[in-house]
């Protein structure tokens, strides 16, 4: 049969390729193309600071102190799965980061531990858990080719599920922008201001402004990076009043010294593994069924990606391939105390308006990634935490599809639009 106009012959045997086609020799790069390089580049400099931003909000329900440490557990993220992802993926150009719908499962997980009294130890294990069980789930999905049928997820579904994580992440990024301490509590943040912070109300605000307004008149510059520097600048006028702000030591108001150059991320990942004896079964059981949502919730959104990948670039990617090297990358990436991710829309597209090419567009963005956390970890240090929030509740913001509600308005498509609602309600409630 003639192969169809846009696809190559090999993508298109590589799409119906059966599960026993994972073998090295399949994992050829192209010739490196110099877009590729800027396209990694530029995939960077969105995905880095999101996956700062995601991992701070995954350890949140932990206290303030580990800030920190979910900094450093988005950072092993963005690096593993992009560098992972890459190798052993069937889908060019594609970025893999840490991404909203990990943080949103995680974090209410971790809220949920919290408030049943778990130590904050024994709640970053089961985090761990939770991520290499949904890994091996997705490289499982995508052995038993499971990968071709989930493009039959129905639109509302989709739709409603995105939504609502849009909305989880805004509202778990409010107490941190209004500086409250009240961990996780969005209610009783809003309604105690005296816990408020006029200086992070201020720097988030400037962040989130800045992200959302400056590409309008900077096209090349992402919107992160000029909202982050805002943020930071923000900071520092404060700090020139405020001597206290110029301290990384019981400074609330920043992420704060990472330790990312010493043995402290590997005694950390150590002793998380050493508390694993003390799981329960009970706490086994819930670990599971969130790993179960993860999977499924990460596989979608890489495969969203991919659909849209394809119809920009006149491609075919290989979905039980993706979903395989998807899953092995996120197992591995949690092993090593990072956060669980997925192909993303945001980076990867951003990637592929730099001149990206080939699958080592997200090899490069890892080391990329690598490279600004061994160089810039002074500097991450001092990012303020709102600032994080700002950036976070526009990516949450442009989560929520708003197309639906024209559903509302004809008659034949209005049981779609209670789906979606109802999807929605589900979320946000269950």
């Amino acid at each position: 049969a003639s192969v169809p106009d846009g696809f190559t012959e090999h993508s298109t045997l590589d799409a119906c390729r059966p599960p026993q086609g994972f073998m090295l020799s399949h994992f050829k790069f192209n010739t490196l193309h110099h877009g590729d390089l800027w396209g990694g580049l530029a995939a960077m400099l969105v995905a880095f600071p999101a996956a700062v931003a995601f991992g701070v909000t995954v350890y949140a329900p932990l206290g303030p102190q580990f800030a920190a440490q979910g900094a450093l557990a988005g950072i092993i993220g963005v690096i593993v799965l992009g560098i992972l992802a890459a190798l052993l993926g069937g889908t060019d150009r594609l970025v893999t980061t840490p991404c909203a719908p990990a943080a949103a499962v995680l974090s209410a997980f971790a809220l949920q531990m919290a408030e049943q009294g778990q130590a904050p130890v024994q709640i970053m294990t089961l985090l761990l858990l939770v991520g290499i069980l949904a890994g091996a789930m997705q490289a499982g999905l995508g052995i038993l080719g499971v990968g071709s049928l989930i493009k039959y997820i129905p639109y509302p579904v989709v739709s409603g599920y995105l939504t609502a994580v849009g909305l989880i992440i805004i509202g778990s990024q409010i107490p941190k922008l209004l500086g409250s301490q009240i961990s996780g509590n969005l209610w009783q943040s809003l309604t105690t201001p005296n816990t408020w912070d006029y200086r992070a109300i201020a720097i988030g605000l400037i962040t989130a402004s800045v992200t959302q307004y400056s590409p309008r008149l900077l096209r090349r510059l992402p919107g992160i990076i000029t909202g982050l520097l805002a943020g930071l600048l923000a900071y520092g006028f404060f700090a020139l009043t405020d001597p206290a702000l110029r301290s990384l030591e019981a400074n609330p108001l920043i992420i704060g010294s990472l330790d990312i150059a010493d043995n402290a991320s590997l005694s950390a990942v150590q002793e998380r593994w050493s508390s694993v004896m003390q799981t329960q079964a009970v706490q086994w059981m819930t670990a599971i069924w969130t790993a179960v949502t993860l999977a499924a919730l990460l596989s979608i959104d890489t495969l969203k990606t991919c659909v849209i990948l394809d119809r920009l670039t006149q491609s075919r990617h290989a979905p039980n391939r993706e979903l395989f090297a998807q899953g092995i990358a996120n197992t591995v990436a949690n092993l090593m105390g990072g956060m669980s991710g997925a192909g993303q829309m945001g980076a990867t597209l951003i990637g592929l308006n730099s001149g990206a090419q080939t699958r080592m567009t997200g090899l490069i963005e890892g080391v990329f990634s690598l490279l600004a956390a061994l160089l810039l970890s002074a500097f991450i240090a001092w990012i303020p935490v709102s600032t994080l929030a700002g950036i976070l509740i526009i990516i949450g913001l442009r989560m929520i599809d708003l197309e639906p509600l024209e559903f509302a308005k004809a008659r034949s498509t209005r049981l779609d639009f209670f789906v979606v609602l109802a999807v929605v309600i589900v979320a946000l409630t269950t």
